[in-house]
């Protein structure tokens, strides 16, 4: 009776261990054959080439490429190759069950933590929504906090959905909200939370440039405290952008105002009406991150909500990042790419589609060698069945840093470990 329960409960522990963990093959050089390559550097024509990835990188492209002695060949048969793709606004490894407090990391009601939060200091790299997501092509996402003890939310991250060692820019931008939820945050008024900006940004350049005199006790008092000021520091000498949360074209606006005010680094988030205002954010160069498939308004200062936003910001020249699908952009975080799908089928050119979830993000946030499919950029590519910004498409090879990751999760796991219990008893 002993023996047989000790087996039980070894089964379950092997069990329970295998739905919890990601396979993945370590790095081998692979040759694609035949690959149609897709990414921001794309040419009209639609020629095969062949990809030869060793170690991390690319190091070969072009047609009839040899294989080196015990690498893996994939013959595309001219299926689409893509970089890995980016989702700009996910709280991947930061939340696992949205209505469970104790499993949620993205944000703090403390107001004394405000800026000084760090996502990296709670990024999970065991997270299921990692691996979930990964083998339908995700492979890089910034991941942000969510602003709920104060105007300013922390710090966001960039991620790589690898299975340890996930962080690959832990301080990417500080994140701030404003329009409805920085009113509500700062007592009801738009012009309350404004003025709660200028004096942290004051307070924060004061502080930069007097820590001594602070130290000795012989400063003014701060609103925010000390720590929350030297996150803030980069902030106000411009080695770190302002990402602030802003929807309605009259509060873009006054960011841009703002912004060159006290000479910052912006970035735009959320912009449903930016189409509006789309040659100042352009005139001013600041980049926006937003999801293209929204279409209704969801508030009063969305009203302005309009399926081609994409095309209008992007004619007018404005650098554009793609999260997707609202609610769902961290647990679902895949449908960025049904989020650029719709953006291409309200006007916006599909390479600048391509670009806006894979070598724009890249390059704002300071990942030189990833989003483009060039020799000695990372290996960090998707093979696709079909279009892959075609919802019925899927990835058929996912490479993160030429490393090989299996395309199952802990749902698919479970799917199979029940289907083949229903089998044995239809049997």
């Amino acid at each position: 009776m002993r023996n047989s329960l000790i087996r039980v409960l070894h089964k379950v522990c092997i069990s329970v261990c295998f739905l919890g963990l990601s396979y993945s093959v370590f790095a081998q050089d692979v040759l694609i054959q035949n690959a149609r390559v897709i990414d921001s550097s794309m040419s009209d024509e639609t020629q095969l080439t062949d990809i030869l990835v060793k170690g991390q990188r690319i190091v070969g492209l072009g047609a009839g490429l040899v294989a080196p002695d015990g690498a893996r060949v994939i013959d595309a048969d001219g299926r689409p190759v893509t970089p890995g793709l980016f989702n700009a606004a996910t709280q991947l490894g930061l939340v696992e069950v949205s209505a469970v407090s104790a499993s949620y990391d993205g944000g703090s009601v403390n107001p004394k933590v405000t800026a000084s939060l760090r996502m990296s200091d709670a990024y999970n790299p065991s997270s299921t929504l990692i691996p979930y997501n990964r083998m339908l092509g995700v492979t890089h996402s910034l991941i942000q906090p969510r602003s709920e003890g104060g105007l300013f939310a922390g710090t966001a991250s960039v991620v790589k959905l690898t299975d340890s060692d996930g962080i690959v820019v832990k301080d990417a931008a500080m994140v701030v909200s404003l329009g409805d939820a920085g009113s509500e945050m700062a007592g009801g008024s738009r012009a309350a939370s404004m003025a709660l900006l200028r004096e942290s940004i004051e307070d924060a350049r004061d502080y930069a440039n007097n820590k001594e005199s602070f130290q000795r006790g012989s400063r003014r008092e701060y609103a925010l405290s000390r720590h929350d000021l030297e996150a803030l520091v980069p902030v106000v000498q411009k080695r770190l952008p302002l990402l602030v949360r802003v929807e309605r074209a009259s509060d873009i606006e006054r960011v841009l105002a703002f912004a060159k005010e006290y000479g910052l680094s912006l970035i735009l988030s959320g912009v449903a009406e930016g189409w509006r205002v789309a040659d100042k954010i352009a005139a001013a160069n600041v980049p926006v991150i937003f999801d293209p498939i929204y279409n209704l308004p969801s508030s009063y200062e969305t009203l302005g909500t309009r399926l081609d936003n994409a095309k209008l910001l992007n004619d007018a020249g404005v650098t554009i990042m793609f999260t997707g699908m609202g609610w769902q952009s961290t647990h679902n975080a895949y449908l960025v790419r049904q989020s650029a799908g719709n953006a291409v089928a309200n006007g916006l050119p599909y390479k600048d589609a391509i670009r806006a979830i894979t070598s724009t993000p890249a390059q704002i946030f300071g990942l030189a060698t990833y989003g483009q499919i060039k020799i000695g950029a990372d290996a960090t590519l998707v093979l696709w069945s079909g279009d892959p910004l075609e919802v019925s498409s899927n990835p058929d090879l996912v490479l993160i840093e030429g490393q090989s990751f299996a395309l199952e999760s802990r749902a698919t796991r479970l799917r199979d470990r029940y289907f083949q219990r229903l089998k044995a008893i239809e049997e």
